[in-house]
């Protein structure tokens, strides 16, 4: 018998055993896809959605005005500069807690300052005229040394801390002076508060 007679017995041998294991195969994935079939239903939330709320302050002063700038100042309320006011208003959609406070001030044991709550400005504008201003709570009346510098310790934007809501506005009155001392030589050389800033800050409640 010749080699190559003697081999092609195997070779149909293998052709079987690979036809075999092709149709398992299929077979098998068939099952697969059947066994995978059900039956299902789905139901449906739809729209979705989630929006941040705002906080928002604005005043009158056109960032350009200052409640007081005075230098040269007299003992005595009666010798202070002419007050001046501006209106804070909330356009915020959150219900918030305003406060009012300030930077570090200088000498403020020497400076007398009363701020007052209220209403009725007329048109206010940067030179912070208090034309219709009619007061209604007051909101410090004390040295500048102890006015609050941080929004915890801070004086309530509206009267006993009521929130503000949107479209709300408050008028405010800032009157300063320079307080009287009779202490002989007290006073040869000038000094002052040093520049400070005002701040109304809103928290949501």
């Amino acid at each position: 018998m010749s080699e190559s007679a003697s081999t092609q017995p195997k070779q149909g041998n293998k052709r079987k055993i690979l036809a075999t294991f092709a149709t398992l195969a299929l077979m098998s994935s068939v099952g697969v896809v059947v066994t995978s079939a059900a039956f299902t239903a789905t139901t449906d939330n739809t729209g979705n959605r989630i929006e941040a709320g705002s906080v928002a302050l604005s005043d009158s002063d056109a960032a350009t005005g200052r409640l007081y700038d005075a230098p040269d100042q007299s003992p005595g309320a009666a010798n202070g500069p002419a007050p001046h006011c501006l209106r804070v208003t909330y356009s915020g959609s959150l219900a918030s807690s305003v406060k009012l406070y300030t930077t570090a001030i200088a000498n403020g044991t020497n400076f007398r300052l009363k701020v007052e709550r209220g209403s009725g400005l007329s048109g206010p504008g940067s030179d912070m005229n208090c034309t219709g201003f009619t007061p209604a709570t007051t909101a410090y009346d004390d040295t500048l040394n102890n006015f609050p510098t941080s929004y915890a310790a801070g004086l309530d934007g509206k009267a006993a801390g009521a929130a503000w809501t949107t479209g709300n506005a408050v008028d405010y009155r800032f009157t300063i002076y320079t307080v009287d001392d009779t202490t002989p030589n007290a006073h040869t050389t000038k000094f002052d508060s040093g520049t400070h800033t005002f701040t109304w800050e809103a928290r949501n409640n």
